[in-house]
């Protein structure tokens, strides 16, 4: 086993012994620690030492915050694991930490079980890793002028999707409405080697729960009134490729509990059978609810979370990548130039700056709906401003507006 390169940082020296005498009287691999006493000596250190695999580190520091390292280091090498250190009562610190990278969070005071499983699981991790080729993605054709990837959010994401097409752990694809979840699970059923099995999605939010698992499990004919036949459940049909479980935050206690025993055992049971079933569809979710708040109010089961959650995409909403809105648009342009026989050359100007003071709550499909819409009004060779709707145009500018007033000279 090759040694494992660990920095330890925090301004409290005895946080830092603390946290060594753990990982030494542990039976991890071999262990070769650094020691930092706030974020600017841990960046400084990482610029300087390329073999460091995991960082430990505290969120309040002097000089720079855990938090503000934690990106630093991210994109200095984003290979690194960093586990965050927070107190109880700053949980939503840990929240924000793993969506920009953080692998796992801690809470003070440090308890060993608990970090040496981490380290564990960080270490299985990089082992998932390290077996790709780290290189540019390579995505056929047709996804790769689908997947628009300008802004420096998206290229994380992108890359993201490359890796994990190579290896076949369960994904947890999280972002708000419309950010484009299944094009993602998508992608990395493309790239993977089961990109010749079957693709099946299915919204967990659209079945009534009656039905949910008949609909994924199958059922036997007679099973229940109106099973006529036997049917073939998704998890049938996806039998050597991929399942994707858009919503998964919808589905009821009862089949929480049955989607565990697939994952854990790869084995399921159709309604009104008593033979099992076994499958190795790769399992893809997706949701835009705060499953932690779900594992709180106990609607959504933890461990359920954690098999899923193995490795997390988070997708930025459109609001935070406007670099990427020209871009969008011209996908969008070229796609409807096609659909409906026209010859739009692109987006006007004017519309290009109502389209960046906008706020997008309907994220990537909303800017979609807009340009599909005005293709049918427009008769210009661009969209101009007299095709887009004049509410979107409205909120745009109490948008600009807005801004203007809490940051007076920013638009200077």
């Amino acid at each position: 086993n090759k040694t494992i390169n660990t920095l330890i940082v925090d301004d409290e020296p005895e946080l830092r012994k603390a946290v060594i005498t753990i990982l030494e009287n542990s039976e991890l691999p071999e262990v070769n620690i650094l020691e930092a006493g706030d974020g600017q000596e841990a960046i400084d250190l990482v610029q300087e030492n390329q073999n460091i695999d995991f960082v430990i580190m505290d969120v309040k520091m002097p000089r720079v915050d855990g938090l503000e390292a934690l990106e630093r280091i991210k994109a200095i090498n984003p290979k690194i694991f960093i586990v965050i250190i927070t107190a109880h009562s700053n949980l939503q610190d840990a929240i924000t930490a793993i969506k920009s990278g953080a692998y796992d969070y801690l809470e003070k005071p440090v308890d060993s079980n608990k970090l040496i499983q981490i380290m564990k699981k960080c270490i299985d991790a990089q082992g998932i890793i390290n077996k790709v080729v780290i290189n540019n993605p390579i995505f056929d054709d047709d996804l790769d002028s689908k997947f628009v990837k300008g802004s420096e959010k998206m290229k994380g994401v992108y890359n993201l999707i490359y890796k994990l097409g190579q290896v076949d752990t369960t994904v947890l694809i999280r972002g708000d409405n419309g950010t484009g979840k299944e094009l993602v699970a998508h992608a990395i059923h493309q790239n993977s080697s089961r990109k010749h099995g079957e693709f099946v999605a299915i919204n967990c939010a659209a079945i009534p729960e009656s039905l949910m698992e008949s609909e994924i499990f199958g059922h036997e004919k007679g099973a229940f009134t109106g099973a006529d036949k036997r049917k073939i459940g998704l998890f049938q049909h996806a039998n050597n490729g991929t399942i994707f479980l858009d919503e998964i935050g919808e589905i009821p206690p009862e089949m929480q509990v049955k989607l565990l025993r697939v994952l854990q055992e790869k084995k399921f049971v159709p309604v009104g059978s008593h033979r099992e079933i076994e499958t190795n569809a790769r399992v893809i979710a997706a949701t835009n609810r705060n499953l932690e708040q779900m594992i709180e109010s106990k609607t959504f089961r933890e461990d359920l979370f954690y098999r899923l959650n193995v490795m997390p995409i988070f997708l930025p909403p459109l609001k935070e990548r406007l670099d990427d809105i020209y871009e969008l648009c011209t996908f969008f342009v070229n796609k409807y130039n096609v659909e409906h026989g026209k010859i739009i050359s692109g987006i006007h100007a004017d519309v290009l700056s109502v389209f960046k003071n906008y706020t997008w709550p309907g994220n990537i499909r909303e800017l979609e709906n807009i340009i599909q819409r005005a293709f049918i009004l427009e008769e210009s060779p661009l969209i101009t401003i007299k095709s887009i709707p004049e509410q979107l145009i409205q909120k745009a500018k109490e948008q600009e507006l807005k801004f203007s007033q809490d940051f007076p000279g920013a638009m200077d």
